[in-house]
């Protein structure tokens, strides 16, 4: 049976990288597959409309599997404590419990590992790096530390050093998740948008059931492939799977925004975007859909915002 390793971190990366480059807009080569279409499509506009912010949100509660030795039970406790926390968006005391265990086990090197996960999630990628080298350090053949790192270097624009991680993450683990969204991210957004796809449909394959995987396949739909159709399918999937992921709804909000439909429908993810981030409170989801919000109500007051 296929090992299914969790996505513990993705992300949604500032546009301003995903809409630079490869982000020209112009239409997918003939033969890439499509989603399954609503009868109508409407036009898109050009991804210069206001885009949310980098925000990190935690898609998984599972904690992974260690195979390294640990002599302390309360170093154990600790380190599960830890994912925990992580899930439920405390992030502070998340990196202070990972701290916790690297103390206690200084040789562990997932915990090392959970620390920069910790920083990831409060933005802190630069510092992460540190905890994620230190842990492929003590461990060179831990996957999820390359992969944890690429993600780390594709929010610092290090999108050569990230394609490193992953691919290398993918040589030692190939079931790993988080790798082919990463490399899927930074082929199409360098202009190799069908070796984009393709990763993210592997993304996608290797687990179905995680509504993180439809929502980056989507956000390439909307943002590279400026297929509206095709983003919305995978929005609507990952919401269904993962209905508590405030960033979903910004993000689907975001596509009706730019294809200047169903401007309610995009009120109404914004609303619940803003609920949903209220504990824990994730401040740059709740700006940003606030943001998007004034932006509608100029869109209903018959004026133009996109000019």
């Amino acid at each position: 049976m296929k090992k299914i390793v969790p996505i513990l971190a993705t992300f949604l990366f500032a546009l301003a990288i995903s809409c630079s480059g490869g982000d020209s807009g112009e239409p997918m080569p003939d033969g890439n597959p499509t989603a399954p279409a609503p009868t109508a499509t409407p036009e898109l506009q050009p991804t210069s409309t206001p885009a949310p912010t980098a925000t990190v949100i935690p898609l998984a509660t599972s904690t992974p599997e260690s195979d390294e030795p640990v002599s302390d039970t309360e170093s154990v406790n600790h380190y599960t404590r830890g994912y925990s926390l992580l899930a439920q968006g405390e992030y502070d005391d998340a990196e202070r419990t990972f701290n916790t265990v690297v103390q206690l086990e200084p040789g562990f090197a997932h915990g090392w590992d959970g620390i920069g996960q910790a920083l990831m999630f409060q933005g802190e990628f630069e510092e992460a790096m540190y905890y994620f080298d230190k842990a492929i350090e003590l461990r060179p053949n831990l996957a999820i530390a390359y992969s944890h790192r690429a993600l780390a270097r594709v929010n610092s624009s290090d999108l050569d050093g990230a394609l490193r991680d992953a691919r290398h993450a993918q040589r030692l683990d190939d079931e790993e998740i988080d790798p082919y969204i990463v490399i899927g991210r930074v082929l199409a957004t360098q202009g190799d948008a069908v070796a984009g796809l393709e990763n993210f449909n592997k993304a996608v394959e290797l687990a179905p059931d995680d509504g993180g995987t439809y929502w980056w396949r989507g956000r390439f739909w909307r943002d590279i492939a400026q297929d509206f159709n095709a983003a919305l399918v995978d929005f609507d999937q990952a919401i269904e799977l993962d209905p508590a992921v405030a960033g979903m709804y910004v993000d689907r909000a975001l596509l009706f925004i730019q294809a200047r439909t169903r401007l309610v429908d995009a009120r109404a993810d914004l609303e619940e975007a803003i609920s949903l981030s209220q504990d824990p409170r994730l401040p740059s989801i709740i700006a940003r859909a606030e943001d998007l919000i004034e932006f509608i109500d100029d869109l209903e007051a018959g004026m133009d915002p996109f000019a």
